[in-house]
């Protein structure tokens, strides 16, 4: 059963349109205040910002909202009392307690102990990470994941958005929920809304993208830290459940240790940190910089986890040798090659060692098939089947453009429209397999 927010009928949902609303707007605060900012105490008095501008949901993109409802308010009451953080986590009862510095970083290992230290996990990904993909990644070796970007605010005021864009199982553990905001009381509202059901309250801290500069959130707070240190502790004195952050790098190396510092001081209980800085969105034309990674995992005492530059399993061992971090998220490649934890190549990585490589009888429409099938249990907006499909069959895609043509053309998507797309693909052959390491092809008839 996936577990949905509340709603009355069968309501239309809002679009990705919602993430252009704009956030409130806040002042901008220059670098230097780091090191006044890392020598306010933990728990000192949060200021208080000012009230938020009313704002109407008047431009929003409705679709047909495909599913089912899930639990009441009386019903989230008994999940929250069956939940797995129950007496036993390290956090339950520190809600509104003011932790000293050691008895933070004790917690949060603890936690993350007891979650089994995962160290393959599904990037936050807005439209993609949702739960039919995270259940796939996970069959095929990711062992934690993020949901996509929520929007703090309208998660907070809109059922609809609530009820379509957050899903999630009982198989669907370890999960970080990821929100935007920039509004504490706000971000707080959203979270609490989400605690019984995951493992982590993760804040969007690393959004390059145009929309988050309009709304003022993502990697734009880099601009305003004290803002960025309120919101981090409002959560983790507030919340039964820890607060993790995902940063990007600043230009500067210093101010990057100054800022992780400053996030792990104010109660961020796990810091993510994707290895570019805010201006290089291009994850092809530039290369994440694992030693800036490596200098913000020696510098804390918090875990750490990593993102940048994973195209297989190769690079998640040498991701995890070379920086000593906690763990590896992978998002654009495991768009393509879900797969990929479990030690399955695209045909381009194998390119020049195609001798030490053998067909993994497996390849992406299978994947695809699997993916729908999830799909049809947890339903989820078409937009993002659209997306995944086109990412795992683009170069099938590729080979036979007129099927590509023809899912383009369709302005709504049956199931069985798509299952039949893939079954003519395989019909018109030219089959791209992923790919196993030879000693991986052994060990999985081995071991069956």
């Amino acid at each position: 059963m996936a577990w949905r927010f509340t709603s009355s009928a069968r309501e239309r949902q809002a679009s990705l349109a919602l993430y252009l609303l704009p956030l409130r707007e806040t002042s901008e605060t220059p670098l230097s205040i780091l090191r006044s900012l890392m020598a306010t105490p933990f728990c000192q008095t949060q200021a208080t910002l000012p009230s938020d501008s009313a704002e109407t949901l008047d431009n929003l993109l409705c679709k047909e909202l495909n599913g089912f409802s899930f639990f009441n308010n009386q019903q989230r009451q008994v999940e929250k009392q069956h939940s797995p953080l129950n007496s036993s986590s390290p956090f339950l009862g520190s809600s509104g307690q003011c932790l000293s510095g050691e008895s933070h970083i004790e917690r949060a290992w603890a936690h993350w102990n007891k979650l089994g230290k995962p160290k393959l996990i599904i990037a936050p990904m807005v439209d993609n990470s949702e739960l039919p993909f995270r259940l796939l990644c996970r069959k095929y070796g990711a062992v934690a994941g993020y949901t996509p970007m929520l929007h703090a605010r309208i998660f907070s005021e809109n059922e609809k958005y609530r009820t379509e864009e957050f899903t999630t199982c009982k198989d669907d553990r370890p999960l970080f929920v990821q929100f935007c905001a920039n509004d504490p009381d706000i971000l707080l509202e959203a979270a609490r809304r989400v605690e019984p059901y995951c493992d982590y309250v993760d804040i969007n801290l690393g959004c390059p993208q145009r929309i988050a500069r309009r709304g003022n959130y993502g990697a734009f707070l880099m601009d305003n830290l004290p803002l960025v240190k309120v919101l981090v502790q409002k959560l983790a004195l507030n919340l039964n459940v820890p607060v993790s952050c995902k940063i990007r790098l600043f230009p500067n190396l210093q101010d990057t240790i100054n800022y992780a510092k400053m996030l792990e001081e104010a109660g961020c209980s796990l810091l993510a940190v994707h290895g570019r800085t805010r201006d290089e969105k291009d994850g092809r034309k530039f290369r994440a910089d694992w030693n800036a990674i490596k200098a913000v995992k020696t510098a804390l005492k918090i875990p750490v986890l990593g993102n940048g530059n994973i195209r297989h399993m190769d690079d998640v061992m040498d991701f995890l040798e070379e920086t000593n971090i906690d763990g590896v998220l992978s998002a654009e490649s495991l768009l393509e090659n879900p797969a990929l934890f479990a030690g399955f190549y695209t045909a381009e990585w194998v390119e020049g060692s195609e001798e030490k490589c053998k067909d993994g009888n497996l390849d992406q429409a299978d994947l695809v098939i699997e993916y729908l099938k999830l799909c049809e249990e947890y339903p989820v907006p078409q937009r993002m089947i659209r997306s995944h499909v086109h990412k795992m069959l683009g170069e099938w895609f590729r080979i036979h453009p007129h099927i590509r043509e023809d899912f383009n053309k369709q302005s709504k998507l049956t199931f069985e429209f798509l299952y039949d797309m893939v079954n003519r693909l395989k019909e018109l052959g030219g089959r791209i397999p992923l790919y196993m390491k030879d000693d991986q092809v052994r060990r999985t008839s081995a071991t069956g």
